[in-house]
């Protein structure tokens, strides 16, 4: 009985054991497989601590990070650099001719339309004013005299006026007649004017000529006198014969008499001239008073026509006078009102542009002129800009140029306003390229807080092409890229699936795929160098997107 206790004691405390031994493995789990294997393997023994490391390895894998393939609308961007300038601007130019006045703004300051910007010296457009109300008295004055008729003291006055034109008619005939008189006295003509002048030149150039001969002389008689002086030199020593000394004293005598001669002639070519020259002069001042003459003679003729047109015309309002006015003359005296009456509004439509007004609301951005100087039409005097909209011109490339459409939003990021985000829409697409090779193409911003100044510097990001409905992942998920195709490890069973995939759109984080992959499939993102295909991995993460 003893012994069989004792037993059951022994295999209780094996049993415990063994129980312990379990417990530790169970709770040891992982730290066991990967690091502790030495410390239990009194109890489990080196080999089967192998096996259980191989098949934790088998049940895991590689740890990866994946991602879902989705479907969702996608764009593609281009940004462009871009130049802002304002919605509006307007040259504003003075209608008069002028002296300014004054300025009523500044540079910078806001303006309403029809706001005052400076004046004019309205002096001489007041004046001018002024006649055209004259004139209007005037034309309304002799459309009433005419309807009321002609007075005895009229009557009187007209043929008081004809006879006087009589008088200037006869005063200016006899006038012609001693013009006539004096101008067919001898005078020189044209040709004979000419022909005088010719024969100054002439004697100049014979006088020219005359000159060289008498240099020409001078020249010829100094080396005959320094030869004579050399030759007289050696006959004197006997080294010469005396024939020889008499021809070389005889050619200096000859040239010297060669140059009294030519200054003989040059005497008489200066008498000569001097002479052309007077005959010239009396020719010219002869000449001079036939022109006078003639001038004359035209005059007195201007004035005899003119004395008759006024002698007609007074026997015309004569012969009116005592007919009294037709109907044709009340309507041309009441059109003699309507014109001086249209003149009356225009010289007000003009004095009134003295004062120059805003043609419409802005701000002041440039004045070209001060007061005191003279402005005239055509010159600009202020230029107003609106910027409660502005442009934004960018260069865009010819192969994206087509792909854009008017009225589309573009995003404008602007120099300077990096935390404020402006959204425009295409405005204006050029039909042709600008001279930096690319289109200038224009978005229309709205600018209502002032922010964007003109001339500003920006980049205007437009869209250039768009999916609906791309089927997308990840740029991370797409490895060995080339043109528009790639792969992928697709992730079957937790097993790394190698598949290559055709790729479209491209933004900065996303990527289209037009062939390879279905929505929901997942794909392993980052590190795929680290894969093989068929190997068995462990997703600790999906990343969103």
């Amino acid at each position: 009985m003893g012994s069989f206790i004792f037993k059951i004691k022994k295999q209780s405390k094996k049993v415990l054991l063994i129980f312990i031994v379990v417990a530790l493995s169970l709770a040891g789990g992982l730290y066991l497989t990967n690091n502790s294997v030495d410390q239990y393997s009194d109890l489990i023994g080196e080999q089967e601590v192998k096996a259980e490391s191989q098949i934790v390895e088998e049940n895991n894998g590689l740890r990866v990070i994946a991602a879902e393939v989705d479907k969702r609308a996608l764009q593609q961007k281009n940004s462009f650099n871009a130049v802002m300038q304002p919605g509006s601007e307007y040259a504003v130019m003075p209608r008069l001719e002028g002296e300014l006045e004054t300025l009523e703004v500044e540079v910078g300051d806001q303006v309403k339309k029809g706001q005052l910007l400076a004046k004019i010296d309205a002096e001489m457009y007041h004046f001018e004013l002024e006649q055209a109300r004259a004139q209007l008295k005037a034309a309304e004055a002799e459309f009433a005299r005419l309807e009321g008729g002609a007075t005895d003291e009229e009557l009187a006055q007209v043929a008081a006026q004809v006879e006087e034109a009589r008088i200037s008619v006869a005063g200016a005939r006899d006038e012609v007649g001693f013009a006539e008189d004096i101008y067919d006295e001898r005078t020189p003509d044209d040709m004979e004017l000419e022909q005088v002048k010719n024969e100054l030149e002439q004697a100049k150039i014979q006088l020219e000529l005359t000159e060289k001969e008498v240099e020409q002389a001078e020249l010829a008689y100094q080396e005959a006198e320094d030869n004579y002086q050399r030759m007289a030199s050696l006959f004197a020593a006997g080294a010469i014969s005396e024939q020889q000394y008499q021809e070389i004293k005889t050619g200096r005598e000859q040239a010297e008499t060669q140059l009294e001669m030519a200054k003989t002639g040059l005497r008489q070519a200066e008498i000569a001239v001097d002479g052309a020259k007077s005959f010239r002069d009396m020719t010219v001042d002869l000449y001079d008073f036939r022109v006078e003459e003639e001038r004359m003679l035209s005059q007195t003729n201007t004035q005899y026509k003119a004395a008759m047109a006024a002698l007609e015309g007074a026997e015309a309002m004569l012969a009116e006078v005592e007919r009294g006015p037709t109907e044709e003359d009340l309507k041309a005296a009441q059109a003699q009102v309507e014109q001086a009456r249209i003149g009356l509004d225009m010289a007000r439509t003009v004095y009134d542009d003295v004062e120059i007004i805003a043609p419409a609301e802005g701000t002041i951005a440039q004045i070209e002129m001060e007061a005191g100087e003279l402005v005239a039409p055509g010159n600009p005097l202020f230029f107003i800009i609106n910027l409660a909209e502005v442009v934004a011109t960018a260069n865009v490339n010819a192969q994206y140029v087509g792909l854009l459409e008017t009225g589309e939003s573009a995003e404008v990021n602007v120099n300077g306003l990096p935390e404020d985000d402006f959204t425009g829409r295409i405005s204006f697409i050029p039909p042709m390229a600008g001279e930096q090779g690319g289109f200038p193409v224009e978005v229309t911003v709205p600018n209502l807080e002032g922010k964007i100044r003109a001339g500003m510097r920006g980049k205007v990001e437009f869209v250039t092409e768009e999916v609906a409905d791309a089927l997308v992942i990840p740029r991370d998920g797409v490895f060995a890229r080339e043109n528009d195709k790639g792969q992928v490890f697709v992730i079957e069973d937790d097993k790394a699936s190698l598949q290559p995939v055709k790729l479209g759109l491209e933004t900065d984080d996303l990527l289209e795929i037009t062939s390879g992959l279905s929505r929901g499939e997942k794909v392993v993102l980052y590190d795929q160098a680290r894969l093989e295909d068929g190997q068995s991995l462990e997703v600790v993460e999906y990343e969103s997107f």
